[in-house]
């Protein structure tokens, strides 16, 4: 194949007369992406000068990478050393040295990339460098832990698996249980591919995987549970039964009881306890109690398990969970938290004090708790600092900035991210106030937020918490009689205030609104729908205001919940409730959607720190918490929201 390269001239600065740097670069895009090499190496020789050259060269020699010789990598690796795009060309390359089998140059090259992910095709690639030097230590240290996985991997990771079995370093029980996080991920197809690392499998076949998986009271009839591969199935087919019915997992585990041994059967009430806690039900800590101890479930399981004993009110039972958790887990701020909450519950409150104070430090949603239990609560002013203008012209010169603010003038907002995050790598507390302030006079709302957010001990919350459009905001947020600092705290959260901001299943604008809630909400209001208006930011904040006021009012004026709704639903929302008042910040907690979870903490974080800058509204989120009452009571019916 011939290769096309573009003269890499260093200093040569072609002129742009012959087409804007957007149509060049739109051109160039659509080159790479149908193979017109030859237009690219035009478009290459015509951008060379400007500072985003190294985009056409990039994938020129991308799609040419298995044919391209080593100088000619280096070249571009060395002209553009330091830059996301040198990273992905030698991502690119690193690939094809691996498929290729070239280990000298791939073992050379790999201390040289910045970023990869574990158990990515590119890892695998280097695990196969490990089984080529006979690396035993470090498949044992790197690739073992990777086949524990519940999904399947690349097709580079096979050769590495293939070692790690031939050696003894893995086993058949390891494949087992393989085959069982597959199936308690619920992924049955990807634990019938598992069937040839089985020895014996014992009953355990694709048919009966399926026909189980479709119906699981039907599937284990004539069921064998005398070897490894029909127990298998049966505790599948009892945890997929609680799945879609809560209640029949435990007939059906009660039926096949007297034919599973006492550490199958402790492990069927580990899965029906999870489920229990994941739909929020009370019986949830009775059947993990019948289940292995605390110390052989994973923290996935902890984690669940302590959400229902902080729904049930059990003190004791959040303490001996968090106990149980692995390190890393238990480090992470809701569990310090809650285990500090546990402390002062046991009396303890020496243990719990010293936790909260860790914790206040933090500006978070279990920070600003912390603060409350040591009786002080957000301040806008703690650290502040503001860049000088020799600090923001560094920031301006920072050659990864400036192609991130050329590619944001063109509108590529996702190679403009991925320019901006990379530039922050490693910059110190004041560099990062800097860039955000370079993004905020840029109008470039959410890289200010990101970056002014990554600060350790300096910080600006007038940048991590921008508050433009405020005119209209605070306008319809007045006329619909909402919490304006709410109403931010929840925009800031749906969209960061990119105002053309799309999600993947459609929602739009500031507030996101999804096409459907807009023409409902239009309805209601009396005004004439147009899809293509509802980008704009007044149409959009009038129509999201009406909808956050209405959602509010139908779950009993209670922002936690109507927060909650706004992400997934009023149903939903209403569901998560207990059949007993429930703490707000318990509520939150235990929402079954980790998405959604997030998204309430903070939202709720962030209408605290907009009530301070803004000087009005409730600076306690406790109080913004509240108390969630229990179902039924005092509520509206159900109506048509969407």
């Amino acid at each position: 194949m011939k290769r096309l390269l573009p003269s890499l001239l260093f200093g040569l600065c072609a002129t742009l007369a012959q087409a804007s740097l957007l149509d060049d670069m739109n051109a160039a895009r659509e080159a790479a992406r149908t193979g017109r090499l030859e237009q690219l190496v035009e478009i290459s020789n015509r951008t060379d000068g400007t500072p985003l050259e190294m985009y056409p060269r990039y994938w020129l020699l991308s799609a040419q990478i298995d044919q391209l010789p080593e100088n000619e990598v280096m070249a571009f690796l060395d002209r553009y050393a330091g830059s996301v795009m040198a990273d992905r060309l030698r991502a690119d390359w690193l690939k094809s040295l691996g498929k290729r089998g070239q280990w000298p140059l791939f073992e050379r090259e790999w201390p040289r990339l910045s970023q990869w992910e574990t158990g990515s095709e590119l890892h695998c690639y280097r695990l196969q460098l490990a089984v080529a030097q006979r690396d035993r230590a470090m498949l044992q240290r790197e690739a073992r832990p990777l086949w524990f996985n519940a999904k399947g991997l690349p097709e580079a990771c096979a050769p590495v698996f293939d070692t790690l079995f031939s050696s003894g370093q893995l086993n058949s029980d390891d494949a087992w249980a393989r085959v069982r996080l597959a199936l308690e991920a619920n992924n049955p197809d990807f634990a019938a591919q598992l069937l040839p690392r089985l020895n014996n499998p014992a009953g355990f076949d694709a048919k009966r995987l399926k026909a189980i998986a479709a119906k699981p009271e039907k599937g284990v009839n004539g069921l064998s549970l005398t070897g490894r591969g029909g127990r298998e199935l049966a505790l599948f087919a009892i945890e997929r039964a609680a799945r879609s019915d809560l209640d029949a997992g435990p007939a059906l585990l009660e039926k096949l009881a007297t034919k599973l041994p006492e550490a199958d059967r402790k492990h069927a009430w580990r899965q029906l306890g999870y489920q229990a806690a994941r739909k929020l039900d009370d019986r949830a800590l009775g059947w993990f109690a019948k289940g292995e101890p605390l110390s052989e479930l994973d923290d996935d399981d902890r984690e669940w398990y302590v959400r229902a004993a902080l729904r049930a009110g059990d003190w004791q039972a959040v303490a001996n969970g968090i106990d149980a958790m692995g390190e890393d887990t238990r480090k992470q701020a809701a569990w310090r938290y809650w285990r500090a909450r546990a402390w002062q519950q046991a009396g303890q409150a020496l243990e719990a004090s010293k936790r909260f104070v860790e914790l206040a430090g933090e500006h978070h949603f279990y920070g600003l708790l912390s603060r409350e239990e040591l009786g002080s609560v957000a301040d806008v002013t703690a650290g502040r600092y503001k860049p000088n203008n020799d600090e923001l012209q560094a920031a301006r010169n920072l050659p990864a900035v400036q192609r991130a603010l050329a590619l944001n003038n063109l509108n590529w907002r996702i190679e403009a991210n991925r320019e901006w995050n990379w530039a922050m790598r490693g910059l110190s507390d004041q560099q990062l106030l800097a860039a955000a302030e370079v993004a905020r006079q840029a109008n470039w709302y959410d890289r200010a937020i990101y970056s002014a957010e990554r600060t350790r001990e300096l910080h600006d919350f007038s940048l991590r918490f921008l508050a433009p459009y405020r005119d209209v905001t605070q306008s319809y947020a007045r006329d619909m009689a909402l919490d304006e600092a709410w109403t931010y705290g929840l925009i800031r959260q749906e969209s960061r205030f990119v105002s053309v901001a799309r999600s993947g299943v459609g929602a739009q604008g500031l507030m996101q609104l999804m096409p459907a809630t807009a023409r409902w909400v239009a309805k209601k209001m009396g005004v004439s729908y147009n899809p293509v208006s509802v980008n704009e930011i007044g149409t959009n904040v009038q129509l999201g205001t009406y909808y956050l006021k209405h959602v509010l009012e139908s779950l009993g004026n209670q922002p936690v919940l109507a927060t909650a709704a706004y992400n997934a639903g009023p149903g939903r929302a209403r569901a998560w409730r207990a059949n007993r008042p429930l703490e707000g910040a318990v509520y939150a907690e235990s929402i079954p959607f980790s998405e959604t979870r997030d998204y309430v903490k903070k939202v709720m974080t962030n209408a605290v720190y907009y009530a301070q800058a803004f000087g009005k509204g409730e600076t306690s989120l406790k109080r913004r918490l509240g108390v969630i009452a229990a179902k039924g009571s005092n509520e509206p019916p159900p109506d048509d929201t969407p």
